[in-house]
């Protein structure tokens, strides 16, 4: 087998397995009960909020542990608007965003919110003279992603977070931080903003855990009520174990950052040798997450391409995993202008720190074979 979607999801890492399993067996007591038990799962809890905030710099107090990405994206959104909806109600966004923002943008127009989409460039990065030009003093909020999770184009985030500030420094601005960790250096004390989502699968972690840094300053509503726990801002029991296991993905990540280059190097010549074989990519290779190639073949539907592959066990992905099933193409590349053929086509390669040469080699080659017989 060769797994090469890494965007979608990452395998775990077994020193981080070892530790859900740890804290799952011997350390599953209910971290709010008053007895020895539940304060032993209350330090861990806390050590792992310390351990991921040093980690990115900010004050453990700023960590918020959730159950993944989509739902910190729709807290950030949804409780930040809400909270300034006295002051307006003017969102800013783009269009190349994941759909848990773009659909959380949707519910929210329909409430009455305004929603102003920046232009890009033709590989999703941000126009920043538009947006410093569509930033008004009733702009409550700029939400955009730190990485394309398609195409893997980063954004100018610190250049953003300046152009902000300087227009309007009431107006909260939001990282999808979900496909940075892990394959560039993002640190939170590095790269400003007012709140981030993180979403631990995408990491090596367990799935269905995640955290949303929010600054201290920043204001915003709780998403879920319920009991006392996170300091009153996010009702629920805390699963102890995977967020144990999340923050010791999260160290492992930013261990073996210096793997990149390598996976880098991989990727940029598989791009080489994919374009050989008549693939035209997408994918800005100088300005992207080191890992990620995404590319379409002419004339040839992706989930073709995916299914063929899948049948010799390699694993690689049409667009993004949440987006895959029942639509038809790519819709990042549809707002690109590219056309419904080209969006179609597409295929997303997404490698990790712990990809081989050799997998990318015998991937190319199978590849190839593939495309020969689809083309005959």
């Amino acid at each position: 087998m060769i797994y090469l979607d890494n965007n979608a999801t990452t395998i775990m890492y077994e020193e981080v397995f070892n530790v859900l399993k740890k804290y799952s067996i011997d350390v599953y007591a209910n971290p709010n009960s008053i007895h020895e038990f539940g304060v032993k799962a209350e330090i861990a809890l806390e050590e792992a909020r310390f351990k991921i905030a040093k980690l990115m710099g900010v004050m453990p107090y700023e960590i918020y542990f959730t159950s993944g990405a989509t739902e910190s994206i729709n807290w950030a959104i949804k409780g930040s608007v809400l909270s300034k909806q006295n002051i307006g109600k003017h969102i800013i966004s783009s269009k190349v965003e994941h759909s848990s923002t773009i659909n959380t943008l949707s519910y929210l127009e329909k409430q009455g919110f305004e929603i102003e989409y920046v232009k890009t460039d033709n590989y999703g990065k941000i126009d920043l003279e538009d947006l410093k030009n569509k930033i008004r003093q009733d702009t409550v909020l700029v939400t955009l992603m730190v990485a394309n999770n398609e195409l893997g184009t980063l954004n100018p985030v610190k250049k953003v977070y300046k152009t902000i500030k300087e227009k309007n420094e009431k107006t909260l601005f939001h990282l999808d931080a979900v496909q940075a960790i892990g394959k560039i250096d993002f640190r939170l004390k590095d790269f400003k903003c007012d709140m981030a989502s993180f979403s631990a699968h995408k990491f090596h972690g367990p799935k269905g855990i995640g955290f949303l840094y929010k600054k201290d300053t920043a204001l915003i509503h709780p998403l879920i009520t319920g009991g006392s726990q996170e300091r009153s801002q996010r009702g629920g029991t805390q699963n102890v174990a995977s967020i144990v296991a999340m923050a010791k993905a999260l160290e492992i990540s930013f261990e073996d950052l210096p793997k990149m280059e390598n996976i880098k190097n991989m990727r940029d010549n598989l791009a080489e040798q994919m374009e050989k074989l008549g693939a035209k990519i997408v994918t800005p290779l100088d300005n992207s997450t080191p890992n990620t190639l995404s590319a379409f073949f002419e004339g040839l539907r992706g989930d073709v391409i995916v299914n063929a592959l899948s049948d010799e066990e390699i694993y690689i992905s049409t667009s993004a995993a949440c987006s895959s099933k029942g639509t038809s193409g790519s819709r990042v590349l549809k707002e690109l202008g590219y056309s419904s053929k080209a969006s179609e086509g597409m295929v997303r390669i997404s490698l990790s720190a712990l990809t081989t040469a050799d997998e990318v080699q015998r991937f190319i080659n199978i590849l190839k074979k593939v495309l020969e017989f689809l083309r005959f």
